[in-house]
């Protein structure tokens, strides 16, 4: 969602500056006083130059948006919340805000909440693969594995480059127990370059599941030639070491 942040961004400055009524330029002022602040990451002074620009402009959709990002920055997730939700409620058209609304929720673990709006995210937007990605990660995370990997094969038929919503989709067909198809899923992940590490240890650890301790010693080594600090791939590698010892 980055490249998100910074289009809508740089849509903001175009549609503020062009405004002619007196109160909303001097809100719009604040507001691109704001976006300078931030722009040389100086948080503390973006949120006081956007607060004023609500000031002047309760309904200000953008600057509630914007200040938003700036709380999420700084992991300030329930003021963060509280942005998107105004900035939403004031634009019901501003996809990104109730993206951000869905994604804060869900980083709160208010999961009952996050898919009800992660829900009207794809019912509203639907051809936004990163809206499907979003709503298979909560999915996910509440353990709903047939909704979480229908939404993932929503967002790969709208982009089928997206490497880290194709590994997730992989984590689901694991949890299913679906070996082969998740096998298959990781390989052809593994040929993007991307993320050698994390699916070399995936795939390691799906010969874990099928016995297969010297094809998994393979995948785990070559994950930790890559990481070799990692805890969850250290574990992995104690497992098969402890069989191996055993032949």
């Amino acid at each position: 969602m980055k490249y998100l942040v910074l289009l809508f961004a740089s849509l903001f400055l175009i549609n503020c500056s062009t405004t002619t009524d007196d109160e909303k330029r001097e809100s719009s002022d604040f507001f691109l006083r704001g976006n300078a602040k931030w722009k040389e990451k100086e948080y503390h002074e973006a949120i006081k130059w956007y607060s004023e620009a609500v000031k002047k402009r309760p309904d200000f959709s953008d600057a509630y948006y914007n200040r938003g990002l700036v709380y999420q920055i700084l992991e300030k997730n329930e003021e963060a919340l509280v942005d998107f939700s105004k900035a939403f409620a004031l634009d019901d058209k501003f996809a990104p805000a109730l993206f951000k609304k869905a994604e804060m929720l869900q980083t709160l673990q208010r999961f009952d909440e996050a898919v009800p709006a992660v829900d009207e995210l794809v019912k509203s937007f639907p051809d936004s693969a990163a809206n499907w990605t979003l709503k298979g990660d909560i999915l996910l995370q509440k353990e709903d594995l047939s909704g979480s990997l229908s939404s993932y094969d929503r967002s790969l038929a709208l982009d089928s480059t997206s490497i880290e919503t194709l590994i997730n989709k992989g984590v689901v067909l694991q949890e299913m127990n679906e070996i082969d198809l998740a096998e298959t899923v990781f390989k052809k992940a593994l040929m993007s370059g991307k993320y050698q590490d994390l699916l070399n240890n995936n795939l390691g650890y799906l010969a874990i599941q099928r016995m297969q301790w010297d094809l998994a010693a393979a995948y785990v080594k070559k994950a930790l030639e890559k990481d070799p600090k990692n805890e969850l791939y250290l574990k992995n590698w104690a497992k098969i070491q402890a069989k191996s010892s055993l032949k």
